[in-house]
């Protein structure tokens, strides 16, 4: 393997609290995407001889690498190096309109070939195998085309909670439909009230019941509120429906041979959890396991949340 360097690089900044750093050893910095988009980079990468690995974990919607230190530290006492990436339009990764604040984006293709850029430029070269991808909520259901799409370069895969469906798609459907009689793609959807610097309190939220992690990452948003997104467009909705269309065609899922560890919170508010159980039946080699009393956001949940899923991911892994 050989030795990386990210001297031909421009190096990217990273957030910190003063009770809340980097895991030691980040490495941050922009690779440029063909279209010459900037997307941010992060990676951890061990130098150990007996290593166990590469995670490759991707954040959902509206998510930055900085919200994740905490489990890529606990993936890296584990021995694995880790690498993971902001997707485009969001964190500190180029925005591709000039309103910073809009989630947009037209079809999830361009996130498949940011992806497929970093998994070949630098992961695939410079870091040590197995390949594990994780992806979570909007990473998990590109994560999970990523299965599809490279069905050579993974070991196995863990998804949690992947948006793979919406309670409401039915109304998302329609109100972006006549969105594109009379709006633009940039415009915001219907009902996506441009919120800039409002926070949701914790008793207000749907992303997880655990106080302390959820309040760390508001800390970290006043550091650099540009970090996040204020509001969706129409054309993310209809990249989101056409993502959809995709996944769920005859014979798509079924076509995916990688040992997969599926996380589903029944409870959970922003997905819909029997999406999530119907695409692991249509899987040949997943496993699910349910969580009954989480929000969405498993990885950021209290602690005796956080210990069953650390459990089910060692086992896993112990036999990938």
């Amino acid at each position: 393997m050989e030795e990386f360097s990210i001297s031909k690089y421009q190096k990217a900044p990273y957030l910190e609290l003063d009770n809340y750093r980097a895991p030691y050893g980040i490495k941050s910095y922009f690779v440029n995407m063909n279209d010459g988009i900037k997307i941010r980079v992060c990676h951890w990468l061990q130098k150990k001889e007996k290593s166990s690995g590469t995670i490759f974990l991707q954040q959902g919607h509206n998510e930055f690498i900085e919200k994740y230190y905490e489990t890529i530290q606990e993936f890296i006492d584990r021995g694995y190096s880790v690498i993971c990436f902001d997707w485009r339009g969001q964190g500190m990764s180029e925005r591709m309109i000039d309103d910073i604040n809009k989630s947009f984006i037209t079809d999830f293709k361009r996130h498949d070939k940011d992806l497929e850029k970093i998994l070949e430029e630098i992961i695939d070269p410079f870091f040590p195998k197995p390949l594990i991808g994780i992806g979570h909520s909007m990473g998990g259901c590109l994560m999970l085309s990523a299965f599809y799409n490279h069905p050579t370069k993974f070991a196995c895969g863990i998804l949690s909670a992947p948006m793979l469906g919406f309670k409401n798609e039915k109304f998302l459907r329609t109100v972006s439909s006549l969105m594109n009689i009379f709006r633009k793609d940039t415009d915001y959807l219907i009902g996506s009230k441009p919120n800039m610097g409002i926070e949701t309190s914790f008793k207000e939220n749907d992303l997880t019941t655990d106080q302390f992690r959820y309040e760390r990452t508001q800390m970290l948003v006043r550091k650099m509120p540009s970090i996040r997104l204020w509001g969706v467009t129409n054309g993310f909705a209809k990249a989101v429906n056409k993502r959809f269309k995709v996944i769920r065609k005859k014979n798509w899922a079924e076509q995916i041979d990688l040992k997969i560890l599926i996380i589903n919170s029944l409870k959970d508010r922003v997905v819909y959890s029997k999406k999530t159980s119907e695409m692991s039946e249509r899987l040949k080699k997943s496993i699910i396991i349910d969580f009954n009393n989480c929000e969405h956001e498993v990885f950021m949940e209290k602690n005796i949340y956080r210990k069953k899923l650390w459990e089910e991911i060692d086992s896993f892994l112990k036999y990938k």
